[in-house]
């Protein structure tokens, strides 16, 4: 099987761009939340990416995004046939899209969705509203982006318990069992202060639920729907201590579902899919009542692809695709867009890459 990956991968360079796996520097201008790089893979997980990508046959540009990066794009990204980021960032509601949308002004061919799709689903508050339109279940929820809002949730709301939480983080970042969880205004009012100082982009209140936590996915093109996972952690809170980028902190199987929750789990996460025109690879959260009810709790269009600790891989694995395997489907699914129209004006006007494949 690696001889075949090889031979049909040989002479393609695969430009690989992800977050150095190191903490940003505080200056006096600029203080950074300890969690800042919670996202960002570990250099375990990206040695283990790289050594799966040579063996399906690709040459590798690292592009570490450093003081070198511009440069170094500037004067090697023509060479890649594909690109695969992993970039997190910080500080920014479209920090997903960054790479993707330089490879759509480059005329690279990307992995992934594009910048649209990332920037939508990395707020939760506009996922859930787009949920809502598409008949897709959600808890009650709200955002704050000042504490001044907070005057705006009805005063019913805090009788019941809820859970607070960043509108635009990942990785559990802002969560922990301790403080994200809340049955009165005023112990939310001083969460939401603390967690603005850190999160200004907005704070998300919803109902708190406890049942089972799920998560759904779909790979490839044409999209493929994976065995849906159960996620168990010891806090019953999916935070920040649980999504280690060195070890597995929480629980995962593949319980059988009852029929309507899988019915609503597989619709819901289909509909975002084709709704959101997804690329490639996403995976969905979910969560029941004490009813037994599900519902959506957010899109990750980035999820974890880490050999070591992410549930993604291991839902492909259920079904007998390997972790080489799984990054040949991803590749190959990002192949199939070489000639997407969404690069037609990087290739046009920056790169002239059209000139030259018709000449």
């Amino acid at each position: 099987m690696d001889d075949y990956f090889e031979t049909k991968n040989k002479n393609q360079i695969l430009g690989l761009v992800y977050d150095l796996p190191t903490k940003l520097k505080n200056s006096n201008k600029m203080i950074f939340p300890d969690d800042a790089s919670a996202e960002w893979e570990s250099q375990k997980t990206i040695d283990k990416i790289i050594e799966t990508w040579k063996q399906l046959g690709f040459s590798i540009i690292l592009f570490p995004l450093d003081s070198t990066f511009l440069k170094k794009w500037s004067e090697l990204s023509s060479q890649c046939t594909l690109v695969h980021s992993l970039v997190e960032g910080w500080g920014s509601l479209a920090r997903e899209s960054w790479i993707p949308s330089l490879c759509e002004l480059s005329g690279i061919p990307f992995i992934g969705s594009d910048p649209f799709a990332h920037s939508v689903c990395m707020s939760k508050t506009q996922t859930k509203l787009l949920c809502q339109f598409l008949k897709i279940p959600v808890l009650p929820f709200y955002t704050i982006k000042n504490l001044d809002e907070i005057t705006n949730i009805p005063r019913e709301f805090f009788k019941e318990t809820h859970f607070i939480k960043p509108d635009g983080e990942g990785s559990g970042m802002g969560i922990e069992a301790n403080h994200s969880i809340s049955s009165s205004k005023t112990k939310t009012e001083k969460i939401i202060k603390e967690l603005l100082e850190n999160y200004p982009d907005g704070i998300l209140i919803e109902k708190y639920i406890d049942g089972p936590e799920f998560t759904s996915a779909m790979i490839n093109t044409p999209p493929q729907f994976l065995p849906i996972a159960q996620i168990e952690v010891p806090t019953g809170v999916y935070g920040l201590s649980n999504k280690s980028k060195e070890i597995m902190g929480e629980k995962v199987t593949f319980p059988k579902i009852n029929k309507k929750n899988e019915k609503i789990i597989k619709t819901g996460t289909e509909k975002l899919f084709y709704f959101l025109q997804l690329k490639d690879f996403v995976r969905v959260d979910w969560r029941c009542d004490n009813k037994g009810n599900v519902f959506f709790l957010e899109a990750n269009t980035l999820p974890g692809l880490s050999f070591h600790y992410s549930v993604l891989p291991m839902m492909a694995q259920q079904i007998g695709i390997s972790y080489v395997d799984f990054f040949s489907c991803l590749a190959q699914s990002a192949l199939k867009r070489m000639n997407s129209r969404n690069l037609w004006y990087g290739k046009t006007r920056i790169t002239n890459k059209n000139s030259q494949l018709q000449k």
